[in-house]
């Protein structure tokens, strides 16, 4: 085997893992969120499905984001954002914030309350408000860590759930 062989077979072989990696991660089910801030006077933040509780004294949760994301650079320690956890009814929101646009693109979704800590998105099942208290790079993303500084959960609502590449909701049982 040449060299040049050799080189493509380790690339086919690291393309085949992060193939099988992402194959194997979109059999685990999870809610989706949204982690919004504010960038400047204008409402930002991206789609969410790695979103983890991590401790309870302190009340503090992570999420990652990708290093190559618009929304990495406004992420610094000490800055506030918002995680609002998405009902079913909430899908559109989810597919938005999933994709790069334009800043003042999400200048008409409603919020609850605008505050100047973080937006939350209005109609959401929850809310968190947190500080940034850490960012640990790992790969091509960082692990943000965040100490909740508000939490508040809706009365109900069924939750937005994403699985198999495509989203999904909860069946009733009987």
């Amino acid at each position: 085997m040449s060299v040049m062989e050799a080189a493509a077979a380790i690339t086919k072989s690291a393309d085949d893992l992060t193939h099988a990696f992402k194959n194997v991660f979109s059999q685990l089910a999870s809610g989706v969120c949204v982690v919004t801030f504010w960038r400047g006077e204008q409402l930002h933040g991206f789609t969410a499905t790695s979103v983890t509780s991590v401790s309870l004294q302190p009340p503090r949760v992570l999420f990652c984001v990708a290093q190559s994301s618009r929304s990495y650079t406004s992420l610094t320690t000490g800055a506030c954002v918002g995680i609002s956890i998405l009902s079913a009814e909430q899908r559109e929101l989810s597919d938005r914030f999933a994709r790069k646009l334009a800043p003042g693109s999400y200048d008409d979704v409603a919020i609850t309350a605008p505050t100047d800590r973080a937006p939350l998105i209005a109609g959401a099942l929850g809310h968190l408000t947190a500080d940034i208290v850490d960012l640990i790079p790992s790969g091509d993303h960082v692990i943000v860590l965040c100490d909740v500084r508000a939490a508040q959960a809706a009365a109900g609502g069924e939750p937005l759930l994403y699985h198999g590449r495509n989203y999904h909701t909860l069946h009733q049982s009987s």
